[in-house]
């Protein structure tokens, strides 16, 4: 059987290069890796655009000084331009956005995105001084 929406074209083409994806909704699916859960959102009106997270990658505790972690993620931010990185009520979110012709070279893609967002985070987490970053950008 043929996918019929954007998103289960991804799911379906994602699922054959043994990436862990199971849909959420009609426009978001969940991709698992590395004991991590980022969300792939593909709007069915607009398949040339899709936009891949990792949202609550840092918790912000009480004493966490706001301003610190804004100036980090912009740091971040100017080092890794592609990656997005927002402060939003409790947590820290993360996420990159494409424009591509369709599905097939958005799947192609993906992979190279995750381990940005995971350059993106582990480069984060070293600014705040927890350890040297992997680099795979």
């Amino acid at each position: 059987m043929q996918a019929n929406t954007p998103l289960e074209r991804y799911i379906e083409q994602l699922r054959a290069m043994e990436i862990d994806i199971e849909a959420m909704d009609t426009h978001a699916a969940r991709i698992r890796q590395d004991d991590l859960e980022f969300v792939l959102v593909v709007a069915a009106d607009e398949p040339a655009f899709f936009q891949l997270m990792l949202p609550g990658v840092w918790q912000t505790a009480a004493a966490t000084h706001r301003s610190q972690l804004l100036e980090t993620a912009n740091d971040v931010m100017n080092t890794i331009k592609a990656a997005k990185l927002v402060v939003h009520n409790e947590a820290v979110h993360v996420s990159v956005e494409q424009f591509v012709e369709g599905p097939d070279q958005g799947v192609a893609l993906v992979p190279g995105m995750l381990e940005l967002l995971k350059s993106a985070v582990a480069e984060f987490q070293e600014r705040l001084g927890m350890g040297e970053a992997p680099r795979v950008h």
